[in-house]
């Protein structure tokens, strides 16, 4: 409604909710879940009902015994059964037959078991890598989050800035008239207040851009929601080793890498599997065929397969799988000594942060006893009004630099967690 606040978990929870990148990536997910129904699908027979009308030419001498003889016009047209159920009519042969067929696999030398456990684990690969995309689009709208309400604090500073700059040109011009400045000071002061409104319009700009990126992210239909800034960075964190080892068992691109291994083991297995025989059974039974009574009601075939010579087919798929294998197996590890990185890059970044905002605090601290001396200064007439404006100014700029400081520290925190694995739990409200 009109004045509610966008806060930033509720800007996170539109963003898992509306987001089409990591729909994208829960369709993979659903995907590889239907990817298994298909696997399972290879341990069960299937049936099928094939009804058929055969007609070809008679051979020359098919034999058989005439059934019927008919005509009405003076002529005779013989009817005789021919061998396979055929009837044959003149030169002529046809058979009508509607059977129920089934059939099953019994062995494929282990491929079947393969690709299900093969696909088993790209299912918890692709939930990983959805976790991970999530992840990463989540730490984007944080950025971005705080990018809006970094801008729109520069835009207030500047703006109070913008009024000292039209300040000091006013007292210049008076000071000209009174022959205590220059024309040069007039137009040094009037420069300075086009620099300052420049800045304003580029920081105004920045606010529109950071807002529809925002509403990007997260589905909004509006830009103008006042945010508010509700997370807090907690004080105590777990020590570096503990965080490397949550990353390292938590991360959601790493688990997906080592699930990415398992699938490349059982595809060796697969591809193995077409050295061995295979072995199903075909069971067919007849609804329906000509002369019924006299021919067979079933039949089963058992088929055997096996390969002799394949033309180096069978053993180039295999090395394909076992470089795909040792493929994964890389990947692997570069990620695990990328993610230790990325974590200790984080931490750096967010201690270099926490650093810098109690530096700031002091010096928001000086400032704020500077202006209440150059106000008590004007109280007892030892200042002017511009002596109080620019320590406002000064003060202004020192709680822009600290609030943008904290606003650093909050996203060094949540790519912390990113780096950890931890945001999406974060988020959720659970550990």
């Amino acid at each position: 409604g009109p004045g509610e606040k966008l806060s930033l978990v509720a800007a996170l929870s539109l963003t898992s909710q509306n987001n089409e990148e990591i729909a994208l990536r829960g369709e993979d997910y659903v995907q590889a879940l239907i990817a298994k129904n298909r696997a399972v699908a290879n341990f069960l027979p299937t049936v099928s009902f094939q009804p058929n009308f055969t007609l070809e030419q008679r051979a020359s001498d098919n034999g058989g015994s005439g059934i019927g003889t008919g005509g009405g016009t003076g002529t005779t047209s013989t009817v005789t059964v021919g061998s396979g159920g055929f009837r044959n009519v003149g030169q002529v042969s046809y058979r009508t037959e509607a059977p129920v067929v089934g059939s099953i696999n019994l062995f494929r030398g282990g491929a079947d078991a393969a690709n299900l456990k093969a696909a088993e684990a790209q299912i918890r690969q692709r939930r990983e890598l959805l976790m991970d995309v999530q992840s990463a689009v989540l730490l984007n709208t944080a950025q971005v989050f705080y990018q809006v309400l970094r801008s729109e604090r520069q835009v207030e500073v500047l703006r109070s800035g913008l009024k000292l700059q039209e300040a000091r040109v006013k007292d210049e011009e008076g000071r000209l008239a009174n022959g205590l400045s220059t024309k040069l000071a007039v137009a040094q002061s009037k420069a300075q207040a086009a620099d300052t409104r420049a800045r304003l319009a580029l920081a105004e700009g920045d606010v529109g851009n950071a807002r529809n990126t925002l509403v990007f992210l997260t589905g909004l239909t509006r830009t103008d929601y006042p945010l508010a800034d509700d997370f807090v960075v907690p004080d105590q964190r777990p020590d570096d080793a503990e965080l490397e080892r949550a990353a390292l068992d938590g991360r959601q691109d790493l688990r997906a890498a080592a699930a990415a291994i398992e699938v490349a083991r059982e595809s060796v297995d697969v591809a193995v599997a077409q050295y061995y025989p295979s072995v199903s059974l075909n069971v067919t039974g007849f609804l329906y065929r000509e002369y019924f009574s006299d021919a067979s009601k079933w039949n089963t075939v058992l088929t055997t397969h096996i390969p002799i010579f394949s033309a180096g087919i069978i053993e180039a798929d295999v090395r394909n799988a076992w470089s795909r294998l040792r493929q994964a197996a890389l990947a692997e590890s570069n990620l695990r000594r990328s993610v230790v990185n990325d974590v200790r890059q984080a931490i750096l970044n967010l201690r270099t942060a926490e650093r810098r905002v109690k530096e700031l605090e002091d010096q928001v601290a000086a400032a704020d006893e500077a202006l209440k001396q150059a106000q008590a200064a004007l109280a007892n007439s030892l200042a002017i009004v511009l002596d109080v404006l620019t320590a406002q100014d000064q003060l202004l700029s020192a709680q822009l630099l600290l609030t943008g400081a904290k606003f650093d520290r909050t996203v060094f925190y949540l790519d912390l967690l990113r780096a950890t694995g931890r945001l999406i739990g974060t988020v959720r409200g659970t550990p």
